[in-house]
């Protein structure tokens, strides 16, 4: 998910009972919540390419979840000895096991809220570069963050604990409610696809932004992509438009010569549902290799999710 949720969910999980364990529980929270995302800073080190193939994958990973909170605990230690008690002797000193408790949690939750939609993420790395997606909400959710920052806007006016962890809960209930309709609207695909007779391996749920209750499919055959969309209200309604996206060979010379740039290599990492052609052949003998992902439209999208080409002969 995008980092106003994260920080909206770290300052949540704080507020429904977190900020009654130790002092710093917010900061370390929040600073949790965010941490994995550490990983971005290869925007400025690495190409478009390199940062995706490095995006969601070992600082979501196993040996992150377990160093991560280490690491915060011994910074928000050091902070409360160094800065916070040194400037206010009397304040009471924040508690070692909560806080390194409360950042594994915030840590955990990243890639819990990560999963949740369609861009995924590889919580197996180094082990496994397998990229896994829950296809529930948009990357980001406007609807979520009402229901998380009502939540904090009760804490912070003081309401009952109860009221703002009915709040809390309800908060939790939305993608819950929406992973519902993801399975369901993939069971509702998986039979129309079968009754069109198209063998599919895969059913993609993508969540469209602002819109909960609408989204577009992709059906994965072993040899294309097949677009459709479905709406819930007023009645759910399930459709393939027809639009088809072969997935190409990928054993034709050429592309397997293009897979040997380093920027192909690193989309391929990132790309879950790839596809491949050849668009040009011209006299010389060079060809344009397209390579793409049928989750987004190919083009004019930041950070290379659009896709590259490349001539090789």
């Amino acid at each position: 998910m995008d980092p106003i949720t994260h920080t909206l969910a770290g300052a949540v999980m704080s507020r429904v009972g977190g900020d009654r364990r130790t002092p710093l529980a917010t900061a370390t929270l929040i600073l949790a919540a965010n941490a994995p995302d550490i990983d971005i800073y290869t925007m400025w080190t690495e190409t478009s390419f390199g940062s995706l193939a490095f995006r969601r994958g070992i600082t979501h990973g196993p040996y992150a979840l377990l160093l991560l909170p280490f690491v915060i605990t011994y910074a928000m230690l050091a902070w409360d000895a160094l800065v916070r008690r040194r400037r206010d002797p009397a304040k009471v000193p924040a508690n070692a096991f909560w806080i390194f408790a409360l950042s594994v949690i915030g840590v955990v939750s990243h890639p819990a809220l990560d999963w949740l939609n369609t861009y995924g993420i590889r919580v197996l790395m180094p082990f496994r570069q397998t990229w896994f997606h829950g296809d529930t909400l948009f990357i980001v959710d406007p609807y979520w963050w009402v229901l998380l920052g009502t939540t904090l806007f009760l804490a912070r006016r003081k309401a009952a604990l109860r009221t703002v962890r009915i709040a809390g809960a309800l908060a939790l209930v939305y993608p819950l409610l929406m992973l519902g309709l993801s399975w369901q609207g993939k069971r509702m695909t998986r039979a129309l696809a079968a009754a069109q007779g198209i063998p599919q391996t895969n059913v993609l749920y993508q969540p469209l932004m602002a819109n909960p209750l609408g989204a577009q499919l992709i059906v994965r055959t072993d040899s294309a992509y097949h677009f459709g969309s479905l709406q819930w209200l007023p009645s759910p309604r399930v459709r393939l438009d027809g639009e088809v996206i072969p997935r190409g060979d990928w054993s034709d010379p050429r592309v397997i010569v293009a897979k040997l740039d380093p920027d192909v290599r690193d989309y391929l990492v990132w790309s879950s549902y790839p596809w491949v052609t050849i668009e040009t052949t011209v006299a010389d003998g060079s060809a344009t290799v397209v390579f793409g992902d049928a989750r987004f439209p190919r083009g004019g999208i930041a950070g290379g999710l659009g896709g590259l080409s490349v001539s090789v002969r």
